[in-house]
């Protein structure tokens, strides 16, 4: 019973061709989404042709994943990922030789904020007790939102619903509640997806790897000191800006 009407926390397994691949501490609703969108996010597959088959199991919160081929590029790539977020492995490596994203995909500051106005409408626990993350992909004629407890796992399940639906995501922008920490910067990279606008702010690291990788940061995007970042070719009306950072 959940008598203060609060969100749902608890661990959902994630099996890839019969091997534990990772525990997610997330909202127990659209697994499928969550596992797709995690495994794009993290490199480990490219795209929907990569998943032979694809099962889950609501009862056990368990995920069951069948690879055309052991796409995975960690060996023995296993991770517990908790809602504080970390993923725990060296950033400044992983920096090292990072792809560029090449998308001429451009929005303007009114599609950004209409996008998350009906972003927090369609978010129905957002809205009812708070405690919980929302994110958005918009793409032209689609727009997807999903909730969880975990900032990182809103966004894996909209890209993972995204890419059934064969969305381009290289056309595409996700907006969210939570702030946009580095490992979130990673997922749009690894996703190929050119825009990433917050309610928040990000962090320090997030901003130089969104540099060196080409993706576009929006922070702060319904307030009065709205800040795009990073790429900012890919804002049109850029005297409705409120800040650009340098």
């Amino acid at each position: 019973m959940n008598e203060f009407n609060l969100s749902d926390e608890v661990p959902v397994s994630i099996y890839v061709n019969g091997d534990a691949a990772a525990t997610l501490m997330c909202t127990p609703e659209d697994l499928k989404d969550l596992a797709i969108g995690y495994l794009l996010d993290t490199g480990s597959i490219g795209g929907m042709a990569d998943i032979a088959k694809i099962s889950v199991c609501n009862a056990e919160r368990e995920v069951y994943v069948n690879l055309r081929e052991s796409l995975r590029k960690r060996p023995g790539f296993r991770d517990i990922i908790t809602t504080a977020c970390s993923q725990g492995f060296d950033y400044e490596e992983a920096i090292e030789g990072l792809e560029n994203i090449n998308s001429d995909h451009a929005v303007t500051i009114l599609e950004i904020r209409q996008a998350v106005k009906r972003m927090v409408k369609e978010s129905e626990k957002y809205i009812r007790h708070g405690g919980i993350h929302a994110s958005a992909l918009v793409s032209e004629g689609y727009f997807v939102t999903r909730e969880d407890v975990g900032r990182h796992n809103s966004h894996d399940k909209v890209v993972g619903k995204a890419m059934q639906e064969n969305v381009d995501l290289k056309a595409s922008m996700i907006v969210t509640t939570g702030r946009i920490s580095a490992d979130m910067v990673f997922k749009a990279m690894n996703a190929g997806v050119p825009v990433l606008c917050s309610m928040s702010n990000p962090t320090k690291l997030a901003v130089d790897i969104a540099k060196k990788c080409g993706i576009t940061l929006v922070g702060r995007c319904m307030g009065k000191d709205l800040t795009v970042y990073t790429q900012d070719e890919r804002i049109i009306d850029k005297e409705k800006k409120i800040c650009l950072a340098d």
